[in-house]
This record gives structure tokens, C-alpha cells and sequence, in this order.
């Protein structure tokens, strides 16, 4: 009985995987401004057939940039957004066809926003922990720090619940299976490449959970993963931040590359450090998403566990009262606050049959 019903599992991840093998065929193929084009089309495709992702995204705008973001332009950029994600998978197709053996014209896709800080981290001995996140081309700066990294170094991933997608997965961001490291109990496998010399990577803009700690995040408290910097302070390894910025001004490349680095050794050796350097590295990389918004991830959960104990939730009713509410960013404190006064002009709106501006009668 249970080799019959693995078997019809095994049958369904198939069937599942068909469509997004087809899917991804025309974005290995195709030449790359044709790739990135498809890729775009396909997340609009996804932001019209996905209202919860949608519902997300608007939520997290609107409580982001408070009033200055109305249901209008939250709609917009969401739009922008999902494209931008979508291109990102295109360009990390695109990449792993083109430079899978390293071919040194690779490096012709970037240019280093601070190339003194390039040189520095290049010319460290210390082994890395480099952090990215869902900004930017986020699967091509993964595969450029590969690049750069020792034959021992690895990332920290999780694994696609179907066994025929995690092999694809696998696949294009990898030369050797040796450069995967299991996302459930990474730490100490990180541990151990780090003292060994080799570098490691981690994502550090998801949600932490109930095991994460609070940090500020655009006025509101995110829980963090605070893996890296537990890491950086019981080995000394630095952290350093990376991103690829897509920089459509610069007529040279493609990506602006923007890295910085969180040192340990500015930081002494307490418990109270590994909040204050998770916060260093979260601080800086809001700077970032705040340069370029458009490109990052903002259908995440980001925010959803609270340090009450509660979650945020991000239903129809949640998505209306979020753009009915005049919302308050203080910008001295950063502090995120809702004044529950009702705003007349997004009620009329709301009345208004057929209203463009009305929330929820498109599906979110």
C-alpha cells in the first residue's frame, strides 16, 4: 500500500513539474533580452492569477510607506513587482546557460558601486558569510559570489518539496552538489566550512519566526534570522552584504553590484552583539530596498509574526481597512503607527460601482 501510494505521489510531482520544465524551456533558449521579456510577461500572468500574493504585496506597501502610497499606486508597483521577480529567474536561467564554466566575461554583466570595498573583501583571508536577499537579480548574485568563492564554499537553501523540481533547481545553480547545504540544521555545517576556511551564504530577508529576533525594518519590528551573526562572532568571519542591482542608466552593464561588510571585530564578544549586528545588517539593507523598491520581493510575509505572539494576516477585509485608514510613518522614530480615522474620499471610492480605486472588487 505505501509503494503504491508513493507512487502516485511521485506521478503527481511529475505531472506538477511539466508545466514549469515548458515554462522555463523558452528562458534557457531564447537569447537573453528575449528571456528577460518572457520573464517579465510571465509575472504579470502570476500577479493577475495570484490575489493573495497581490494582497501581500499592497499590504506591505501601504504599511511601508504609509499615506504616500494609495491603493492606486500600491496596485502599480505590485504589477512592477511581480515582473521584477519574475525577471530575476530569467536572468539566473540565462546565467547558469551562459557561465556555468566561469568564462570570465561574466564579470562584464556588473559594475561594483564602491570598487575599494570590491578590492578589500577580495583581498581578506578570512573566510565570508555573505548575505543577500530577494532584491534585485537575487539567483545572479548568488551564482557571481560562487564564482568568487572557493572550491569548499556553499550556500544555505531549502530543498523544493517536489523531488523532480529540487533536481532542476539543483541543476542550474549548482557546479557541485557539494555547494548545497540543507536549510534545516545548517548552522553547524556552516560551522564547520567556516573553520575550515570556506565561505558560506545565507538569505537574510525572510521572516524568522518565533525563534527570530525583532529588529526594525522599515518602523516595524521584523523577526530576523540571526544565523549570520552568530556565525561572524563565534568564528570572526565577516559579513558581507551583497546584491545585484538591476541599473538600466548605465550603459556598460546590466548590474550595479552593491556589497558592504559587517565586521565582528567591532563588536564585543556578549549576547547583546548578535542583536545589535543583525540590526546593523537589516538597517543597511533597508537602505537598499529603499533605493530600488520595485525590485524587491514585497509578496513576502515579512512581517508576519509579531512580538506580541500574534501574526498579521492579509485577507480582503485586512487588504479594504489598510487602504480605508489614514496610515502615520514617524519619520524621527521610524515608528509605524494607524490612526483608525476613516478616509472619506477612499469610502466614496469604495461605494463607487465599478470604482477603479475600490479594494476587492478585482479578486484581492
Amino acid at each position: 500500500m505505501n509503494r503504491i501510494l508513493k507512487s502516485i505521489l511521485l506521478a503527481r510531482d511529475l505531472l506538477l513539474c511539466l508545466p514549469a520544465l515548458l515554462l522555463g524551456i523558452p528562458l534557457w533558449l531564447l537569447p537573453w533580452k528575449a528571456a528577460v521579456r518572457i520573464g517579465r510577461f510571465y509575472g504579470w500572468c502570476a500577479c493577475l492569477l495570484w490575489p493573495a500574493a497581490r494582497r501581500v504585496a499592497m499590504i506591505n506597501l501601504r504599511r511601508a510607506y504609509g499615506e504616500s502610497m494609495d491603493y492606486r499606486k500600491a496596485g502599480t508597483w505590485t504589477r512592477q513587482i511581480f515582473g521584477n521577480l519574475a525577471q530575476s529567474i530569467a536572468e539566473g536561467i540565462q546565467f547558469s546557460r551562459r557561465f556555468r564554466n566561469k568564462d570570465a566575461r561574466w564579470e562584464e554583466l556588473y559594475r561594483a558601486e564602491d570598487p575599494e570595498i570590491e578590492r578589500k573583501v577580495l583581498a581578506d583571508p578570512r573566510p565570508k558569510i555573505f548575505v543577500t536577499g530577494h532584491l534585485g537579480s537575487w539567483e545572479l548574485a548568488a551564482m557571481m559570489a560562487s564564482h568568487r568563492a572557493s572550491a569548499g564554499s556553499a550556500a544555505v537553501a531549502r530543498r523544493v518539496d517536489n523531488p523532480f523540481l529540487n533536481s532542476i533547481v539543483q541543476l542550474l545553480r549548482l557546479d557541485r552538489h557539494s555547494q548545497w547545504i540543507e536549510k534545516k540544521g545548517a548552522v553547524s555545517e556552516c560551522m564547520r566550512r567556516l573553520q575550515s576556511g570556506h565561505s558560506v551564504a545565507l538569505l537574510m530577508d525572510e521572516n524568522g519566526g518565533w525563534r527570530g529576533s525583532y529588529v526594525n525594518f522599515f518602523g516595524r519590528p521584523a523577526s530576523t534570522r540571526k544565523t549570520a551573526a552568530l556565525l561572524s562572532l563565534a568564528t570572526g568571519a565577516p559579513i558581507v552584504m551583497g546584491a545585484a542591482i538591476r541599473d538600466e542608466a548605465d550603459e556598460g552593464s546590466l548590474f550595479k553590484f552593491k556589497l558592504a561588510v559587517v565586521d565582528p571585530l567591532q563588536f564585543p564578544c556578549e549576547p547583546e552583539s548578535i542583536l545589535k549586528m543583525t540590526q546593523q545588517v537589516i538597517t543597511l539593507y533597508e537602505s537598499w530596498v529603499r533605493a530600488a523598491p520595485l525590485q524587491w520581493r514585497w509578496i513576502h510575509w515579512r512581517w508576519k509574526n509579531r512580538p506580541d505572539g500574534s501574526e498579521e494576516t492579509y485577507t480582503r477585509r485586512d487588504l479594504h481597512a489598510c487602504f480605508s485608514r489614514r496610515v502615520k510613518v514617524t519619520p524621527r522614530s521610524g515608528r509605524f503607527a494607524e490612526l483608525a480615522v476613516a478616509a472619506s474620499s477612499s469610502d466614496q471610492r469604495s461605494r463607487r460601482p465599478g470604482g477603479a480605486e475600490m479594494p476587492g472588487r478585482d479578486g484581492n
